[in-house]
């Protein structure tokens, strides 16, 4: 799941007016690339709002350089949550510590339980410490510690800015976009009257930027639109019964069409609608992960945003070699990451262009070679 699984309501207000409305993280309108008249992919009637983005997008937002090379030799120990998608930060985080002649150490913890697992990591007493999903409140005690130790912690999927006494940084801290995008495709392949079912796991709060986006501005833009939601926990979602409980919903409520999946993914879920007899209702979500894609290859699943993990494990260590080399992470840096670059895969076409990745979308193309010249190692 993509751990962007998390953070809370605050997220959702660094929107800007452009996402609303479709502006790709490349800077290009959806509605320059399709026009809101024409008709969806999904087979609806006559689209209601610009469509988003169907392609992946090509630029990366982080663009001040630092001023040097930054020192090598710093140890990093990167937090990682039980859950799959957590996983997927960490090709990224040890590419880019590599590069640097950086370290890294990978602890596991408990999402409903994260205060051991931070203090396992700060009792190593790392230069930095990476996590993601875990809002400030659980633990501010520890992070207390950790800046009157000197040890920055960098953060990814979860709403709280940063700020003393909390996060150094914020990466992909709103999954607002994500919602919007896919809320955005829904009303045009329904042509205005889509009935959703969302999917979501309350303990997460980043994931509430997407429910409240439903909740609120999707109604705003489709008021004929309806939107109902089921909550999960992460144990039912660990033992596989998640299927299950949509199907039963499913039964309990007719008339829905769509599901809309706040988390990564959910191992079976294509497999348990068909023959309960939902096999018309369309499974969508955001952000996808490698197994949700490959059924968007093969017609499984409808159409799902994506975002890049491994980017974003890039991000982290870019954060934290600004404040190697002394340098401030400004307002606008922190603006520049907070968001993460999106896109729909809305189409097998689309999906299959990922099968040399495994199904899984990096980041933005030639990530990895923009964070090498940023970072002076050429």
């Amino acid at each position: 799941m993509t751990a962007v699984v998390l953070a809370a309501c605050g997220g959702g207000g660094s929107s800007s007016s452009s996402e609303a409305t479709g502006t790709g993280s490349s800077g290009t309108e959806a509605s320059e690339t399709t026009e809101a008249s024409e008709t969806s992919e999904g087979g609806g009637e006559t689209a209601s709002v610009p469509r988003p983005p169907e392609s992946p997008p090509d630029e990366i937002p982080i663009t001040i350089p630092l001023k040097s090379k930054p020192p090598a030799g710093k140890k990093v120990v990167f937090l990682q949550c039980e859950i799959p998608t957590c996983g997927f930060y960490v090709p990224g985080l040890e590419a880019a510590t590599k590069k640097l002649g950086w370290s890294l150490e990978k602890l596991v913890f408990k999402s409903e339980d994260p205060v051991p697992g931070i203090e396992a990591a700060i009792a190593k007493h790392p230069d930095y410490i990476a996590i993601t999903g875990v809002p400030v409140s659980v633990i501010k005690p520890q992070l207390a510690q950790a800046a009157k130790l000197g040890i920055p912690v960098i953060s990814c999927a979860d709403p709280d800015e940063p700020a003393a006494g909390g996060f150094a940084a914020q990466c992909g801290g709103t999954l607002v976009r994500e919602a919007e995008y896919m809320g955005a495709w829904m009303i045009n392949d329904s042509g205005g009257k889509a009935h959703v079912l969302g999917v979501t796991i309350p303990i997460y709060p980043v994931l509430e930027s997407e429910t409240n986006y439903f909740t609120g501005e999707f109604k705003e833009l489709c008021p004929e639109c309806v939107y109902e939601e089921l909550d999960i926990t992460t144990a039912n979602l660990g033992a596989g019964n998640v299927p299950q409980e949509v199907v039963a919903y499913l039964q309990a409520h007719p008339g829905i069409e769509y599901t809309y999946n706040t988390f990564g993914a959910t191992p079976g879920m294509s497999a348990a609608l068909d023959p309960a007899g939902f096999g018309d209702v369309k499974l969508t979500g955001g952000p996808a992960e490698q197994a949700t894609i490959e059924e968007i290859a093969k017609g499984k699943q409808a159409a799902w945003t994506t975002n890049g993990n491994e980017y974003d494990g890039w991000v982290m260590i870019d954060a934290m070699a600004r404040l190697a080399n002394g340098e401030e992470l400004s307002p606008k840096y922190q603006e520049e990451i907070f968001s993460d670059p999106t896109w729909v895969i809305s189409s097998p076409k689309a999906a299959e262009s990922l099968k040399p990745d495994e199904y899984i979308w990096p980041g933005p193309t030639g990530f990895e070679e923009h964070f090498e010249e940023l970072w002076q190692l050429g």
